[in-house]
């Protein structure tokens, strides 16, 4: 067999392990041997290492795209690649692109002045137009934690004084972009994903979009959109295409330009667009949303990067791996790899896990506590009680939480079982109707390991979500149990009282 047939075999031999990593994903880009677009396998691999390694993140998602191919993803176990997730404020993003489709149609303009549609607190919000509410430059004070007390959002936070005049402060809040989502179903008469899905996700392929509302029925905006990584790679080489896809221009050209303009000069990569972030790396941006969710475009190498994780980092290690790995040495055209490499660099993606516990798999006390119940005292993540149901290399952890849904969460040993939930996952955020808008089902990838002291720890991820738990169960021989658990999101862990 000569050099070419047998470079043309291991191509073919990589895409169909790549296929193999979800086998029930439904695919829309292309995927491709990493060299057929300039990249090394070795800095996908170094990159999937960085991620993997650090003690700063959890690592649910990556795709980098080049070209509109997909060049390297990871989905490391218990995730998938069809699996959803919420995106905090990425969503910003694309409530600014439905801002854009209602501009387009001649129903708003940037210099339209908010008290347009709000008259009835014209008094208040005087001067602001929707162009500085874009650049979160209102001149409203940051308010962020009102979603959590408030059921109208707007009349909560329009009945307020200004701190600055309009379009002078930067002030970053969610809120802004909420209100955003509000005057576009107002002059459309849609919610911002029925107008998203009808001009842009349907045509593109993606049917699955989903996104929160607050209690009044509006989409919340400024975070809540849950979506695959796929998806958000697509969005991502939209912009990138400039409203582009299949030939047919979804998003007027001249509005991703306006979108992807510096309208607030801030720190280094903090540069603010319209509703999107300039990066690092020379004309990038990024859709940036809390714990480090992103969609990076880099129009300089044709590379559209997705990012889903839990990190703690703020950001700045993760996106400096990307720049100095995939990134900072895309080739930009075809090139070789060495023997072996290509077929290595499938199997990491296709075998790629966070990591297993560590313990025994096997306690003494284990017969003790098989099938009793332990009622709790009211604690944030809503459980009402528990049970453990102990077998060879499984523990069934039954979970009743405070609307009196039960869950069966199966954990295993040295592997992560799968299971349904009854509810909903644990949530940073407490707004008012959180949830709502989202229609599940939830599922769970767990794990367990005995430890010393008679410590039963077990690590839960909510696979589509983004949330994940490590409990220390600390048994003793009277039937007492005491529960630690340290959220993915959190530094410190809390304890929940066992009645």
């Amino acid at each position: 067999m000569n050099k070419n047939c047998l470079q043309l075999k291991r191509v073919l031999c990589v895409i169909l392990l790549m296929a193999s990593v979800c086998a029930s994903a439904a695919y829309k880009l292309p995927r491709v041997a990493p060299t057929s677009v300039g990249i090394e396998p070795k800095q996908l691999t170094l990159l999937y290492d960085s991620l993997l390694t650090s003690d700063l993140t959890e690592l649910h998602h990556l795709m980098v795209v080049v070209d509109g191919k997909v060049a390297g993803e990871i989905h490391p176990a218990p995730f998938k690649a069809s699996d959803k997730h919420t995106l905090y404020s990425v969503s910003k993003t694309f409530t600014a692109v439905a801002v854009g489709l209602a501009v387009e149609d001649g129903l708003l303009s940037v210099e339209d002045e908010l008290a347009k549609f709000f008259p009835k607190y014209a008094s208040t919000i005087k001067g602001i137009k929707i162009k500085d509410v874009l650049t979160m430059r209102s001149g409203f004070k940051t308010n962020g934690g009102m979603r959590n007390s408030q059921l109208d959002w707007v009349d909560y936070y329009l009945n307020r004084p200004l701190v600055a005049a309009p379009g002078t402060k930067y002030s970053y809040d969610s809120i802004e972009t909420y209100l955003l989502a509000a005057v576009v179903q107002q002059v459309t008469g849609k919610d911002v994903l029925t107008l998203l899905n009808e001009r842009v996700f349907f045509p593109m392929g993606i049917d699955d979009v989903e996104w929160e509302k607050c209690p009044k029925g509006i989409i919340t905006g400024g975070w809540g959109i849950y979506m695959t990584a796929e998806a958000q790679a697509m969005f991502g080489q939209l912009l990138l295409q400039k409203g582009k896809w299949n030939g047919r221009q979804l998003v007027s050209e001249q509005w991703v330009d306006e979108m992807l303009t510096v309208r607030v000069v801030r720190k280094a990569a903090n540069d603010y667009g319209y509703q999107i972030w300039l990066c690092e790396y020379p004309g990038a941006w990024r859709a940036d949303g809390a714990y480090g969710q992103y969609i990076i475009i880099v129009p300089q190498k044709n590379m559209v990067v997705v990012l889903n994780q839990c990190s703690r980092s703020k950001g700045w290690p993760e996106r400096g791996n990307i720049w100095n790995t995939v990134v900072k040495h895309g080739k930009g055209c075809a090139i070789e790899a060495e023997p072996d490499e290509l077929d290595s660099l499938a199997k990491y993606e296709a075998t790629a896990s966070l990591p297993l516990l560590k313990g025994d798999a096997e306690n003494a006390l284990a017969k003790k506590y098989n099938g009793k119940e332990f009622k709790l005292s009211k604690n944030k993540l809503g459980w009402k009680s528990i049970k453990f149901n102990f077998e060879k290399n499984k523990i069934t952890l039954d979970v009743v939480d405070a609307e009196g849904k039960k869950s069966a969460i199966a954990m295993g040993y040295n592997e992560w079982l799968m299971s349904q939930l009854a509810g909903y996952p644990h949530y940073s955020i407490s707004a008012k109707g959180r949830f709502t808008g989202i229609a599940g089902p939830f599922y769970t990838g767990a794990c367990y390991a005995w430890n010393e002291d008679n410590t039963l720890t077990a690590k839960i991820h909510y696979t589509n979500w983004i949330t994940s738990l490590k409990l220390d169960f600390k048994f003793n021989e009277k039937g007492g149990l005491q529960i630690e658990i340290l959220e993915n999101f959190s530094k410190k862990p809390f304890t929940i009282d066992v009645k």
